[in-house]
């Protein structure tokens, strides 16, 4: 996921998030757009668990007593 994964995992929701302009076809999301966000925002990174079943992403929130 990190490195940039260029063949989805599920082409028909690939498909749908595209034609609704949420994603594009590069698989390059999670590198470029997602971990810069996250390290911004939260000072965190993203968790991503890969099996061969299923995806687990886990975006962790700052707390509200951390600074800002």
């Amino acid at each position: 996921m990190v490195a940039g994964q260029r063949s989805p995992r599920n082409t028909l929701i690939m498909e749908i998030l595209r034609d609704y302009g949420y994603v594009d076809s590069r698989g390059m999301g999670v590198r470029t757009k997602i971990i810069p966000l996250m390290k911004r925002v939260n000072q965190a990174d993203p968790i991503f668990e890969a099996t061969d079943d299923y995806l687990k992403t886990v975006l962790p929130r700052r707390r509200a007593n951390d600074s800002q």
